[in-house]
Parts: C-alpha cells; sequence; structure tokens
C-alpha cells in the first residue's frame, strides 16, 4: 500500500486549476471541509487503477461521489461513461442521492446493485444479439418457482440424504458454487471427490444421479423459461468468455467504475469484473477503462457467501493501480475507535496493516457490563434506552428512541430483549426475518412444528398419514438414519393396518444400536406423537425432553439454543399453549415490515434492534450489543484459520466460520458507535453459566458488574 503522506507529497507538487469545481462540492457538502485524504482520492488523475482502503466513519460514500462529481464537472467525463455499484438497495438510494447532489444538476450519474448492472449489460447484449442467447439459460428471474422445482427433484431422484447432508440443503449448496462461478460440471466433480463415498444414495453413484439431476434441473428452466438471479450473473459470464464482440462492447463502454465495499465482491461477481476491465499487471496493454474500488478488508464479514478479505487485499497483485487511504474516523469518540484498532489488530496475520485515527475526542466513557443472567441483562438495556431516550427527547417533548440500536449476534440473545421492551412498552423496529420467530425460526424444531400443524389442520386421512410419515422420518434423521432407509422401512410400516410404538423402536434400535436411555427417549417421543395424532394433545415437556436427546438437536443446537427451546416449549405446556405462543410471533414477524417501512421513513420513532451482520454501513449515537459471550461471538461452530482445509470447504459447498471473521463481526459492531458504546453479557443464560467473549479483554474494555 502506498504511504499516504508521501503520495500527498506527489499531488501538492501538481498544480491543480479546480478550485471553481471544489468550491461547487464544498457548497453541495452543506459547507463542511473535505480532508486531505478525501482530498487526494477526489483529485487523483486516474493514471492507474485506484484502491480506497476506507476504515470504518472515515466519510467513503462522501469520498467517492465526490471523486465521481469531479470526473464530470473538471475532467469533463461523460456521465454514461461512468459505472457506480454498490451491493444493496439501500446503499445504492443513498449514493445516488449524493453523487447527483454533487452535480448539481450538471448531469446525472446512475447507480446500480451488482445485480441491476448485470442484468441490465446482459438484457442488452442478448437484444443487440439474440444468438448470445445460447450461452446459459434465457429466462425470467423466479426464485420461488426454481425453489419448488429443485424441491421436486430431489425427491424424484432420490437425494433426500444428500440435501440435508450436514444441514445444508442442496439448494443453498447449488447456489453457494454458482456464487463461487462453477460450472455444473465442476459441481459434479466436486460430488464425486467429497461425496461419493459418504454412501448418501445406497445402490447408485451419487454424482452420476446429482448430474442428471443438473441436467433435467437446466431443460425445465429452459423449456419454463426461468432463472435465478445466480443463473443470469453465470449468463453474463458465459457471454463474455465466450463472445469477444460481446466482452470487447462492455470493455469500451466504460472509462470508469467504481465497486463500493469491494470486501464483499463474490468469486462470480468478481470474474464479470475482471472481463469488463481485465487485470493488467502482467499485461503488455493498459485497460481503457480503470477501476476506483473502495472498501474495508477489516470489514469483510460474508464468507458464507463467497466474501473474503484476499480479494481487497491482493488488487495490487492484479491490476496497476494506487493505493490510498482514508483512516479518519468522523463517527466515534476516541475510545471507541480506540477499542476497535486493539481488538482487529489481532488479525494481524489476515489483515492489511493500518490504524484509525479518532476526530472526535473522549466525552463517554465505553463499558463492557456484566450481569447475572439474561433477563437482568436485557432488563437493564431497556431502562438505559428509556435513560437516553429521555434525556434527549425530540422537539415535542416526547423520548427519542431513534438514536439507538441493539445488535445481537444470534436469535437467542433477541428473546429477553423483545420480551424486556415489550414489558418497559419501549418501541422498536427489527427486520422481518425467522430471527424474530423465536423457536419457531430454529431450523430444526421448525420442520417440525410444520409437519404437527399438518396434522392438526389435516381435512382428510392422508394428509394426516403423510405428516405423520414426515415426523417418523425426520426423527429417524435426527439420528442420522438415511432418508433412503427410512423411506423403506416406512413403506413396509404402513402397509399394515396397525403399527405399534416397538416397531419404530425396534427399526431405530437396528439402525444404530441405541441404548436403554435413548430407547427410553424414543417412546417418550412416539407415546406423544400418538397421542397428538389421536386427540391433539401433547404434553410438550416429555416431547421436548426427548428431541433434544438425539444426536442430530444435540450437535446442531448451541447449549443456550437448547435450553431455551426446553425453557420454551415446557412454558407453553400443551398444543394450545405453544399454537398460541406462534401466533403471537407470527403476528409480531408480520406486523414489523409496515413498522420497519415506517422507521425507514422516519415516521416512527423506536429503537432498532439488529443482527451484527444487518448493521453494516450504519452508525448511531448509542450502541448496545448484547450476549457478548463465548459460543454466542464468537459462535459455537467458531474455528481457528489456520486450522481449515478452505479450498476442500468451498469445493464441499461448506465454508467455514472462522475467528478472524467472527472478529471482525465485533468489530463491525463496535465502530457503528458514535457516542455510547455498551459491550454486555450474562453470566448464565436458562441457568448455565457462560464465559465473556475474548473479544471484551482483546479490545481492551474493563468489564464492570452489574447486580439486580
Amino acid at each position: 500500500m502506498i504511504n499516504f503522506s508521501k503520495d500527498k507529497e506527489r499531488l501538492e507538487t501538481e498544480v491543480f486549476n479546480d478550485q471553481t469545481t471544489l468550491q461547487h462540492l464544498l457548497a453541495q457538502n452543506n459547507g463542511a471541509e473535505f480532508s486531505s485524504e478525501q482530498l487526494a482520492a477526489i483529485r487523483f488523475p486516474m493514471e492507474t487503477h485506484l484502491r480506497i482502503i476506507a476504515g470504518a466513519g472515515s466519510g467513503k460514500t462522501q469520498t467517492i461521489c465526490g471523486k465521481a462529481a469531479y470526473l464530470v464537472l473538471e475532467k469533463q467525463v461523460d456521465p454514461k461513461t461512468i459505472m457506480m455499484c454498490t451491493f444493496s438497495r439501500k446503499a445504492k438510494l443513498e449514493m445516488e442521492e449524493r453523487v447527483n447532489h454533487y452535480l448539481g444538476g450538471y448531469g446525472r450519474l446512475r447507480v446500480q446493485t451488482f445485480h441491476g448492472w448485470f442484468n441490465r449489460e446482459y438484457q442488452e447484449l442478448i437484444r443487440h444479439n439474440p444468438a448470445l442467447k445460447q450461452w446459459g439459460i434465457e429466462g425470467a428471474i423466479d426464485e420461488e418457482l426454481y425453489g419448488q422445482t429443485v424441491n421436486q427433484l430431489i425427491k424424484k431422484y432420490r437425494l433426500y440424504n444428500f440435501d440435508k447432508y450436514e444441514d445444508r440443503s442442496l439448494l443453498s449448496r447449488i447456489s453457494y458454487w454458482r456464487n463461487m462461478g462453477y460450472s455444473d460440471q465442476a459441481m459434479v466433480g466436486f460430488v464425486a471427490a467429497y461425496f461419493d463415498g459418504k454412501d448418501l444414495l445406497p445402490n447408485q453413484t451419487l454424482s452420476h444421479v446429482f448430474k442428471q439431476f443438473l441436467k433435467e434441473l437446466a431443460v425445465l428452466k429452459k423449456s419454463h423459461q426461468f432463472i435465478t438471479f445466480d443463473d443470469m450473473l453465470y449468463n453474463l459470464k458465459l457471454i463474455l468468455e465466450n463472445d469477444r464482440t460481446a466482452r470487447a462492447s462492455l470493455q469500451q463502454k466504460y472509462r470508469y467504475i467504481f465497486i463500493d465495499e469491494f470486501q464483499d465482491i463474490n468469486p462470480l461477481q468478481k470474474q464479470i469484473v475482471a472481463l469488463i476491465c481485465p487485470p493488467d499487471k502482467q499485461s503488455q496493454s493498459p485497460s481503457s477503462g480503470k477501476l476506483i474500488i473502495v472498501g474495508d478488508d477489516d470489514q469483510s464479514i460474508y464468507y458464507f457467501r463467497g466474501a473474503e478479505p484476499r480479494y481487497i487485499k491482493d488488487f495490487d497483485q492484479e491490476y496497476n493501480q494506487t493505493s490510498l487511504t482514508l483512516m479518519t474516523n468522523y463517527r466515534s469518540e476516541a475510545p471507541i475507535v480506540e477499542a476497535g484498532n486493539r481488538l482487529i489488530q489481532q488479525n494481524a496475520h489476515d489483515r492489511l496493516a493500518k490504524t484509525m485515527t479518532a476526530i472526535k475526542p473522549a466525552v463517554h466513557e465505553i463499558s463492557a457490563l456484566s450481569f447475572p443472567d439474561d433477563e437482568v441483562e436485557a432488563a437493564w438495556i431497556g431502562r438505559e434506552i428509556q435513560t437516553l431516550a429521555t434525556q434527549s427527547p425530540k422537539k415535542d417533548g416526547t423520548p427519542d428512541y431513534t438514536d439507538t440500536l441493539v445488535l445481537y449476534p444470534t436469535r437467542v440473545q433477541l428473546r429477553s430483549l423483545l420480551k424486556q421492551l415489550t414489558e418497559q412498552k419501549i418501541p422498536f423496529v427489527t427486520q422481518s426475518t425467522d430471527d424474530l420467530l423465536g423457536i419457531f425460526g430454529l431450523p430444526l424444531f421448525k420442520t417440525l412444528f410444520e409437519q404437527l400443524q399438518k396434522i392438526a389442520y389435516a381435512i382428510n386421512s392422508k394428509e394426516k398419514n403423510d405428516a405423520l410419515k414426515t415426523i417418523i422420518q425426520q426423527y429417524a434423521f435426527y439420528h442420522y438414519i438415511k432418508f433412503g432407509t427410512s423411506a423403506a422401512f416406512l413403506e413396509k410400516l404402513f402397509t399394515q393396518n396397525k403399527f405399534k410404538i416397538n416397531d419404530l423402536v425396534t427399526f431405530l434400535v437396528t439402525e444404530k444400536q441405541l441404548d436403554r436411555s435413548a430407547q427410553t427417549k424414543t417412546k417418550q417421543f412416539f407415546k406423544q406423537i400418538y397421542t397428538f395424532y389421536q386427540s391433539q394433545q401433547l404434553q410438550l415437556a416429555p416431547f421436548a425432553e426427548a428431541i433434544l436427546a438425539t444426536p442430530k438437536f444435540k450437535k446442531e443446537l448451541s447449549m443456550e439454543e437448547a435450553d431455551w427451546l426446553a425453557k420454551e416449549l415446557t412454558e407453553a405446556e400443551g398444543w394450545p399453549g405453544l399454537v398460541a405462543s406462534f401466533e403471537r410471533a407470527q403476528k409480531q414477524n408480520q406486523g414489523m415490515k409496515q413498522r420497519l417501512k415506517e422507521y425507514d421513513q422516519q415516521q416512527l420513532n423506536a429503537v432498532y434492534l439488529l443482527s451484527i451482520h444487518a448493521s453494516k454501513g450504519l452508525g448511531k449515537k448509542n450502541i448496545f450489543i448484547k450476549g457478548v459471550y463465548e459460543d454466542a461471538l464468537p459462535n459455537h461452530h467458531t474455528v481457528e484459520k489456520v486450522d481449515c482445509d478452505l479450498q476442500a470447504a468451498v469445493e464441499q459447498g461448506a465454508p467455514p466460520t472462522t475467528m478472524e471473521e467472527q472478529r471482525r463481526l465485533m468489530y463491525v459492531a463496535i465502530t457503528r458507535a458514535k457516542e455510547r458504546l455498551y459491550v454486555t453479557f450474562p453470566k448464565a443464560v436458562n441457568e448455565k453459566k457462560t464465559e465473556p467473549s475474548a473479544f471484551i479483554a482483546e479490545a481492551g474494555l474493563t468489564v464492570k458488574e452489574v447486580k439486580e
């Protein structure tokens, strides 16, 4: 990375006659001066590609929008030859508004998401040359129809075991592989290398069947004219790889391509960008267009969908480029910036070396607080939110909740918080996802509950029996019995007029040699299911005990998730209580979409509750990071990067959760805070002892104990 001070000296030796343009940008920036770092990026003459390493709160959006406007106003660049691209629709709208405000009517720039940009290019290419449709699969994007088709083919080819293997669905595995840029042929090769020996498809070679599966899936897409977003990107890649004219037309179309949040790019997106603007480090002929990439490797937190920090770190290995840095944090007070610096420096082996500097002085203390349990923790957070909202009221004197954001690492932390905020009558919004459904969002229990509902609401015996079969097969799956094996057993079992619980126990004992305790739990489970099938009566305490004793639940649920599920089921007591609990969660989830829309439009005064992954790009005066303990952050799946064969994991479609990325997640959470930062953890969850996250000590936070 180029040293900024040296680059600044180089720039200061050049004579710029751009004061009129800069005064215009200054006026459009509400009179706020651009820093010397930002000005260096805005004025950079673009003799090479440009990488801007922009730390948290460094004003990167302001900078790149200022640079794009500078190119139009000062360098007379045609706006049509500039592409500005980011990842989310919200970021796109913010950037589009900002850059066109800077232009002040002197031209207009469009900002696109990756999907929007690539879809537009694909549609334009095939419109001008219909023959290009031969590459890939043409069709309208229909994710729902695609999902239904995949599930139908899984049944047809009896790929149940592969679809459930290690709790990664076939749908998600294919999507991940596609986003890594792999072809169908490569996917078949991965299945042959890693899964053929797993006995997931008795008496057949899995990779051969999977090849037939993919072939028929492609035929159905073509015949019914539907594709996915992943397919659309892959179609464009195939066209650009195989048609020189199409490739040349896009390479000549843009003089400058801005890519925001470059650390979030996945391999398929990166491959397409490289086809439009080829790497020139080893090339004798320079690119006609220039890339301006902006991002921060310390904020790369989407490895599970293909993004990783090396893409922005290694940019200088592929492109003749200049690197500038924005290392001044304008968002956060000094203690927050310093805590973030201390934490992320623990990733020294996996990051570009840099240190953020704070502009804002230390006014407020930052705290790491411990509580007896998560209920006390949530109650205290609620009271503190109320205090902060009252201390800084709105103009009409009412408490202002909009300056507060509560972040949580997993859905377990949300449970006690929702309860306390509701009891304390504190308005809140959160994203409408499975997180808001509580235990009904836990994948293993969600599937089981859906089948119980089907039994309860069945309109004929066939529907009821189909649900019962699924529950039996699901329970066998909880013991890692393959779907093919349990399906063959059920086929014989349901030809009988009647069968006994012991028939099911005998099957499980035969397949898995269950010990006496496991046999007792199995009888307990099926006794409850039989009673429910007959009379819709269900005792949830023994039911919970039985499912939580299965190997699958023990492996996949963290300790606090298992305790949470047991507690919720026990408190519900029976089926009516469980249904009532589900309806409350569902009602809350459904109403939240409208509340969140009103909040985004600044029409609702509320606290925002958000998962850390969804918080990137946000900043609030008051940030609470709840539940920062071991097995939550870092989570219980975390492994050290050095211990992983990352390429093998990619080829299996199962990227690991690494300690380095979990640390980056904590860094993102810390750096959302402007003034007050509260890092909290309970000493116990569901009466089970917890340990504070190592990240608290790494950030240099002193722990203060808060009692009831």
